[in-house]
């Protein structure tokens, strides 16, 4: 967050004048917003949640700990830090507070100056705790998936397929795995560059992602080759190959409707580019006892070759162990 920009502070107190010298010191540091009820203190942390929540344990009807009870069971306020101040300065209060979630406990009558600092470095901890929180999600994305379309890459997929197959080896179904190249694709890249070719890759990603089920797995396995898994067909084997051939064709048919490009000029109306491209796909029906995630790998992108080598735009199917073809140039 920008350091212009004051960080918010709810204080849920139903005496305010309490909170006046507290409140003179931080108002220079810190947006702060009063509330006298411990409802009206979630409603309004519920329509603007706050950098952290100052919280009177002694209220009436409902109370400082009713108040941080269900503020802790809100899974959108429930991260918010709360300082508990109380009058009140028995270890059986301040035990009470911490294990409803409370990070702290400031005693009445408070010191203004030593509140301050505390509530400070609480604030500056939590924004430090969400800022490696971010790395660690951007270091997941960036281990996991592709930077440009943003599905998984293949160390991802692997692991999902090892999934597959223990799932496989659990249920005794099927699942089935589709390798796709893009033909007509390289033309785009030389004759528009790659930042138009990228735009093309996003929009194949999305159009894929159109065509399975939630529980399936689309994958960039690199440049303009895509793997799509499914998983769970049923135990029948004919009716897997079935199931399999119905979304590899809708596949197909997605991918192969125009495609319309803007390429974007600096100080320049946007240009539009339409191109058109199929896809050759390559599937293998996936079981556990047939072979290794590698195996299934190699023998899905050598279908996809023969359906390139048929012609382009096709599917082609091939049981595991029918094929030794190896990858000719595109």
């Amino acid at each position: 967050m920008p350091t212009n920009i004051k960080r918010r502070i709810l204080a849920i107190d139903d005496t305010p004048l309490n909170l006046v010298a507290l409140g003179g010191a931080l108002e220079s540091e810190f947006d702060l917003q009063i509330a006298i009820s411990g409802e009206s203190g979630i409603a309004l942390a519920s329509e603007n949640a706050p950098d952290l929540i100052l919280l009177d344990v002694m209220m009436p009807d409902v109370d400082g700990f009713e108040t941080c009870r269900r503020l802790k069971a809100d899974p959108k306020l429930g991260q918010i830090p709360v300082i508990f101040l109380t009058a009140l300065n028995d270890t059986e209060s301040e035990s009470t507070g911490l294990t409803l979630g409370a990070a702290d406990y400031i005693t009445k009558p408070i010191n203004v100056t030593t509140a301050k600092h505390r509530i400070r470095n609480l604030i500056e901890r939590e924004a430090m705790h969400r800022e490696l929180a971010l790395q660690r999600e951007q270091l997941h994305q960036f281990a996991f998936f592709d930077t440009l379309t943003k599905l998984p890459n293949r160390r991802l997929l692997n692991d999902r397929l090892a999934q597959a197959l223990a799932n496989s080896k659990r249920s005794g179904h099927y699942g089935a795995l589709m390798f796709l190249d893009l033909d007509n694709f390289k033309p785009l890249n030389d004759q528009h560059g790659h930042a138009v070719g990228d735009l093309l890759l996003e929009d194949v990603a999305v159009r894929l992602k159109g065509c399975v089920r939630e529980v399936d797995t689309v994958a960039r396995f690199g440049g303009d080759e895509f793997v799509v898994m499914l998983a769970d067909l049923g135990a029948s084997q004919a009716e897997s190959v079935a199931q399999a051939t119905i979304i590899a064709e809708k596949i197909r048919l997605s991918l192969s409707q125009p495609y319309t490009l803007a390429i974007e000029l600096t100080g320049q109306p946007n240009t539009m580019v339409q191109h058109h491209c199929t896809t050759s796909i390559g599937v293998c029906l996936l079981r556990h006892q047939d072979g290794c995630e590698g195996d299934f790998l190699k023998w899905a992108d050598a279908a996809m070759y023969l359906a390139k080598g048929a012609g382009r735009n096709q599917i082609h199917f091939c049981a595991p162990n029918a094929s030794q073809t190896s990858r000719p140039g595109k």
